[in-house]
């Protein structure tokens, strides 16, 4: 049996970034931690997560828990660690003379060690309150606060392998429940070993918690990270888009690096000896918007706040035009002439026509609509922006996944900017309206829910059936969001819609080695045209 141990809340501390979560569903790599954990359980192993019995796992959750075989135990709400590790056996209702594996909810060692009846521990430079191990027999395990030399012991890591549950139980309830008291009891009876490890990751702190996702991040093909808990070094084999992001950052005007991470340069050999460019930016603590719009439980002020502070940093690049020399991509070059290439690469690709009818339905949609890809571009089109624009500085790429958010300041940090025309001519300049629509298509595209995997899709032929669950609980937050375009920018609800549709079809080659991923940012644009529709009338 393996049971994840998550039938708490996360601390204050993390709460107030991510809400009320069980530690295992906090996000990491774009995905719950309980996700990475579940991998981390030997082959054919009865898997369970508990959590808190007030916790509502949300319908794709629990799909994906159930897909992969892992039960969930409701563990009623305010018990000890003890009384909740023997409720959550009783409720597993497994056999109590076999091979028992305990992970904490705020732990990831991947792999995990091996052996029976053992405790993994680890050396700590933080000062909270761990369980240390001691060479006191009767008090085997103490809290840290009782250990003035913490750095002289090892601390429990949250990983435990028991070969007696039932000598486990035992042992925790004859000690009035107290976890330590019990292992020490247990210890005692049957012993346990303890084994140190190195990949110990705890997210169950603010400051382990970024620490640990420092080592643990989703990379693109064309790019490479090093993260250190100083600064972040950026390459890529995409030499041409590293140097414009790079130049991005060095040229922007002074009052606009506010937004950014404080640039540390580019690497001044130009190039690395595997033929890579890189740039270093300080490396901030902060978590991208993206996790916190999907996996997060914010309360729509705080998004409201969130919003607004994204509206600021528009307006303030607004006010920044580029001089008469400068190149500069316009909304025509960003949107029209790139989905028809875009679209030529993707239908070449995979072997469709742009003429070949589709038809799309989603829950509650009544009539499916009946459309080809030539005829979203088309249809779409009368409502894009006719409006000329000046050109201003841009960021190029403004959408949840580049902007991270700092709660104790109220301010947003932005990253990975684009920093190039169309035509590859370096750039700091372009049609603002394009950042607008980027920021959309996070709102209102749902586009971080889809790369996630949080949605839903059913392929049959031409057929497309494609729904993204628990759109109701954003719906507030995206109506803020169009009244404050609306206001702000004077963009409506009907061109921000059909610039996303633009967006959606010119990104589907970019996604050619997830053909599973493109079907559904394309159902996602018919989606879009649905709400376009229903707008225009």
């Amino acid at each position: 049996m393996f049971l994840i141990m998550s039938a708490d809340y996360v601390s204050p501390e993390l709460r107030s970034e991510f809400g009320a979560l069980p530690p295992s569903f906090l996000p990491l790599g774009n995905r719950r931690l309980f996700q990475h954990q579940f991998k981390c359980a030997p082959a054919a192993s009865r898997i369970f997560i508990s959590v808190p019995e007030s916790y509502t796992v949300n319908e794709h959750d629990r799909y994906w828990l159930a897909q992969h075989a892992v039960t969930i135990l409701l563990v009623p709400d305010g018990l000890s660690l003890g009384a909740s590790l023997v409720a959550s056996l009783n409720l597993a209702e497994q056999p109590l003379d076999t091979q028992l594996q305990v992970l904490f909810g705020d732990t990831l060692i991947d792999p995990l060690p091996t052996g029976r009846d053992i405790i993994a521990t680890a050396k700590v430079d933080d000062n909270y309150d761990w369980a240390v191990v001691t060479e006191d027999m009767d008090n085997w395990l103490v809290s840290s606060k009782e250990t003035p030399t913490l750095e002289q012991y090892s601390v429990v890591t949250g990983y435990f392998n028991f070969s007696s549950p039932r000598l486990l139980i035992r042992c925790i309830t004859q000690s009035n429940w107290s976890f330590l008291n019990g292992l020490s009891r247990y210890n005692k009876a049957q012993g346990l070993d303890t084994v140190d490890v190195s990949n110990w990751l705890d997210f169950g702190h603010a400051n382990t918690y970024y620490r640990s996702k420092s080592t643990f991040t989703t990379q693109r093909v064309f790019n490479e990270l090093t993260i250190t808990p100083r600064w972040i070094e950026k390459s890529g084999a995409q030499s041409t888009k590293i140097t414009a992001e790079a130049l991005w950052f060095e040229n922007i005007p002074p009052m606009m690096r506010q937004y950014t991470p404080q640039f540390l340069g580019a690497d001044a050999r130009v190039q690395h000896a595997d033929g890579y460019l890189s740039y270093r930016l300080e490396y901030l603590h902060h978590t991208a918007l993206n996790e916190l719009f999907v996996f997060a439980e914010l309360p729509p002020l705080v998004w409201k706040n969130i919003l607004r502070q994204c509206m600021v940093f528009i307006r303030d690049c607004q006010g920044f035009t580029a001089t008469g020399d400068s190149p500069y991509s316009s909304l025509d070059d960003l949107l029209q002439n790139k989905t028809r290439q875009r679209i030529e690469q993707f239908c070449a690709a995979r072997g469709v026509s742009s003429q070949a009818c589709f038809e799309y339905s989603e829950p509650g949609s009544g009539k499916p609509l009946r459309l080809s890809i030539d005829g979203l571009i088309e249809r779409s089109m009368p409502f894009l922006p006719a409006k000329t624009s000046n050109a201003t500085l841009m960021h190029g790429d403004f959408c949840f996944s580049n902007i991270l958010y700092d709660f104790r300041t109220d301010r947003i940090k932005v990253i990975d900017p684009r920093g190039m025309t169309t035509d590859n001519q370096f750039s700091i300049y372009g049609d603002l309206r394009y950042d607008i629509a980027k920021l959309s298509h996070s709102v209102l595209g749902m586009y971080d829910w889809i790369i996630a995997g949080t949605h839903e899709l059913t392929v049959n032929g031409q057929n497309l059936h494609f729904s993204i669950p628990h759109l109701e609980k954003h719906k507030a937050i995206q109506q803020l969001f169009l009244k404050l375009v609306s206001e702000q920018f004077g963009v409506s609800g009907t061109e921000l819609y059909a610039m996303q549709i633009h967006l959606f079809l010119s990104m589907l080659p970019l996604h050619a080695d997830d053909p599973a991923r493109q079907d559904a940012l394309l159902a996602n644009a018919f989606r879009l045209y649905n709400l376009l529709d229903g707008a225009a009338r």
